[in-house]
């Protein structure tokens, strides 16, 4: 019998606080019929196999879904979880990597071991009465003809013995597509090898082991946002990322395929990421003028709900959860205080025993008070997956409106993404009967292949009974696929949402007017024109440092993050170019931001913080540098530069 956890426990023992609303909705799941439903080991291995006819297909199957949701870093504690390593880490280590995998064969019915030389661990898979190597670290297997005009992965046992089944696999062109791309040897695997018993992990945790209220939303995104679980990267990479980048361009096309459109230039250690942690967030604002926030209340003591909103003496404590590792928080909230005693305080558990105090609103009048929960609610390396948050009202206080905001890491290439051409997606709850009270919107937003740089489309369907089937239909661009943005997953509404004080999304350049680009220049040999799309950046002969600048500007950009340029290399090869920022009519405040732009288009996001040397208060110039620019030119169009404000409420 399942343990019930301590969460689970208090919402049973309280659970007569919503009457009989139960209005929320207990594990909802989105998956489609374009990608591998990654919410148990049985739903991975009869989507990934489902065409395989043998064992051996099976597991080249299950070897290419893993190397394409997964990616080599650093080890986490509970990276040997296979599907906590697929849902949330999204990278792994050797050693984890391997025992994944020995899990994932298992549950396919194939016997598995974990073997390593000195130095490096991967694994066997049983089958045909014989074991045969792979590793997903290092996109290593070896073929091995077998005298008969057929062939076999090799086991360790054999390229050990025979150290030519390596050496002359490529000649002989019986090696893995793309094999050992990150510099590793393939040499290496002539050692001989060792037995280790790695077992997979096994734990109560579900990916879908968390609950929509009414007023909750849980958005899975495809991108990054600076949020991810302290412990997890080393400290000069900065963010958990392939530290190998701009080599994952070289993989095979059809894994390649799911990574091209995440591209962020620049990141961490490397000119080029293509795979990288990335972030959601659940949002809680539910509405304090009904009894709709008592759903799933852990106490409620005083306080009641009113036209303007929670008032009363007393006590409103609720929990936040999420099968993800949490990485951050935010609350904000709205309080009315009608004189001297009145108070709204706010503080968090872990564990619902020990409290920290984080704010209050003491002050006569209305007032909106923000309050940072990462102190308390984030846990390096391993990450925590439910907190609670507690309102103490006093006197004639009224809790007018809050919004908690809760980021989490996960890993978005195990995400029911959408495919061009048709996708079926289905919406599925525990109890489908809790629909009907509480419909669902499921919302997708996306941008289409080829390039990327059209508008972000958005797809919503309102699911009323489970399962809720619907279709997308995405253009059919080949290879290309869509380039997501988030999954959304929303009970009813969100009753409130901060005003913020900061400012709106600004394009600072739109060279698709002709008009831009008057306003710019460029030194020899670099020419400036208007193709009807943007601005044309040519050279026709070599150069080391030409440069294209715009002047006699007097910018703030101090309230934003990042400037966000679409750029397209239309030259024979690729190009090394650099954005300059200067402030003050000072060379010395100058930085410059390096990036290679490959044929093609790109996105190409700065980040504001990395430009160290300059005052973004006072910016008066700016430059496209090409630098070391070959014999046969260069020819380069940026269509919009855009600053984009951060997301942070």
């Amino acid at each position: 019998m399942r343990r019930m956890s301590y969460l689970a426990a208090v919402f049973a023992l309280t659970w007569g606080l919503a009457g009989s609303m139960r209005a929320a909705v207990d594990e909802p799941w989105v998956a489609t019929d374009r990608t591998v439903d990654s919410s148990s080991m049985e739903t991975v291995v009869a989507q990934v196999c489902k065409d395989c006819k043998t064992d051996e297909e099976k597991a080249l199957a299950l070897f290419y879904w893993f190397r394409q949701t997964v990616y080599h870093y650093r080890n986490m504690p509970e990276s040997r979880i296979p599907l906590k390593t697929v849902n949330v880490i999204g990278n792994t280590l050797c050693g984890s990597q391997a025992t994944c995998m020995k899990g994932f064969l298992q549950a396919a019915g194939i016997k598995a071991r974990v073997v390593s030389h000195p130095g490096h661990t991967f694994y066997e898979a049983f089958y045909d009465n014989a074991w045969h190597g792979f590793d997903t670290f290092t996109n290593f297997f070896v073929w091995v003809d077998d005298g008969n005009g057929k062939r076999h992965i090799a086991s360790f046992e054999e390229t050990s013995g025979n150290p030519a089944i390596i050496d002359q696999a490529v000649a002989e062109k019986r090696n893995a597509p793309n094999w050992c791309p990150c510099g590793d040897a393939p040499a290496a695997f002539k050692s001989k090898i060792s037995i280790n018993d790695y077992v997979p992990a096994t734990t109560e945790w579900s990916v879908k082991d968390y609950s929509l209220r009414p007023g909750e939303e849980v958005v899975r995104s495809w991108w990054p946002m600076d949020k991810p679980l302290p412990g997890t990267a080393n400290s000069a990479d900065k963010y958990p990322h392939h530290t190998c980048g701009g080599k994952d361009a070289d993989a095979e096309p059809f894994l390649f395929k799911f990574w091209e459109p995440y591209l962020i230039r620049n990141y961490g250690r490397v000119s080029r990421s293509y795979r990288h942690y990335f972030n959601g967030m659940v949002n809680y604002a539910p509405n304090l003028t009904n009894d709709e926030f008592k759903d799933r209340a852990l106490k409620v003591e005083g306080p009641a709900p009113t036209e303007n909103g929670l008032a009363g003496a007393g006590t409103y404590v609720f929990p936040v959860k999420t099968s993800f590792y949490i990485t951050g928080g935010v609350l904000l909230f709205e309080a009315t205080n009608a004189g001297e005693g009145d108070s709204v305080a706010v503080s968090a558990s872990v564990d619902g025993a020990q409290w920290t105090a984080l704010a209050a609103s003491t002050e006569a009048g209305a007032k909106l008070v923000r309050v940072p929960l990462d102190a308390v609610i984030v846990k390096p390396n391993v990450g925590l997956h439910a907190y609670q948050l507690k309102f103490e009202l006093k006197g004639k206080a009224v809790l007018n409106h809050f919004y908690a905001r809760t980021y989490f890491q996960h890993n978005a290439m195990a995400a029911p993404h959408l495919m061009p051409g048709k996708n079926t997606v289905t919406l599925t709850v525990k109890d489908g009967a809790a629909l009907a009270a509480a419909p669902v919107s499921v919302i997708y937003r996306y941008k289409d292949a080829p390039a990327w740089n059209g508008e972000i489309k958005s797809v919503e369907h309102v699911a009323k009974a489970s399962p809720a089937t619907f279709t997308v239909e995405l253009p059919e661009t080949g290879e290309k696929l869509p380039q997501m943005q988030d999954l959304t997953l929303r009970c009813g509404t969100l009753a409130w949402f901060p005003k913020k004080d900061g400012v709106a999304e600004r394009v600072f350049e739109d060279f698709s007017k002709a008009e831009a680009v008057q306003a710019w220049g460029a030194d020899k040999p670099l020419k400036l024109s208007h193709d009807g799309a943007g601005m044309l950046i040519e050279s026709d002969a070599a150069s080391p440092y030409p440069q294209a600048s715009r002047s006699k500007l007097a910018e703030d950009w101090s309230a934003y993050k990042d400037v966000v340029i679409e750029i397209e290399n239309l030259g024979p090869a690729k190009q090394e170019v650099q954005l300059r920022v200067r402030s003050h009519e000072d060379n010395a405040k100058r930085t410059d931001v390096p990036n290679t732009v490959s044929k093609g288009k790109s996105t190409w996001i700065v980040p504001l913080s990395s430009l160290t040397k300059t005052d973004l208060k006072s910016i008066d110039k700016i430059y496209f540098m090409t630098v070391n620019v070959p014999a046969e030119g260069c020819k380069i169009r940026v269509t919009k530069m855009t600053l984009r404000p951060s997301q942070e409420l």
